[in-house]
């Protein structure tokens, strides 16, 4: 039984305001398409925190202090791969964001179908939970 196994490193990031909005894009693409918070793949030459400062100020213009809340993820059997998210949040000032970004309140975002196993997710960011794991 071999031990190597292919991993994708993402990351994810709930930017939060001053009156308790948290910042979510609306995504387009085929891959978790829906509501989701912003976040990215971890390069080759960067850790996790970095990545997450870095995505964040390429979509949103934000420069944020991200704080680690806990991981997530999910094991493809089929395809042998597993994909490892690094769940973030990150407090803010409101300021404006892309056409492709909004505010929501907070306590609201529990009420809205997210994208991909998003709202499962949410207990993480949320620090009632610090790791989940899911088999597709």
């Amino acid at each position: 039984m071999t031990r190597l196994l292919a991993i994708e490193l993402t990351m994810m990031v709930m930017i939060e305001n001053e009156m308790g909005e948290v910042l979510v894009q609306d995504r387009k693409k085929t891959d978790w398409p829906g509501w989701t918070f912003p976040g990215g793949h971890v390069e080759k030459e960067e850790s996790s925190y970095h990545a997450a400062v870095r995505e964040i100020k390429e979509e949103t213009g934000l420069m944020v202090q991200p704080i680690l809340r806990g991981t997530t993820e999910w094991n493809n059997l089929a395809k042998e791969t597993r994909e490892l998210a690094f769940l973030y949040t990150a407090q803010v000032k409101k300021q404006a964001v892309p056409d492709d970004l909004f505010w929501i309140n907070k306590a609201d975002l529990k009420l809205q179908q997210l994208a991909g196993t998003l709202n499962e997710l949410l207990p993480i960011f949320f620090e009632e939970e610090q790791q989940l794991y899911f088999e597709v």
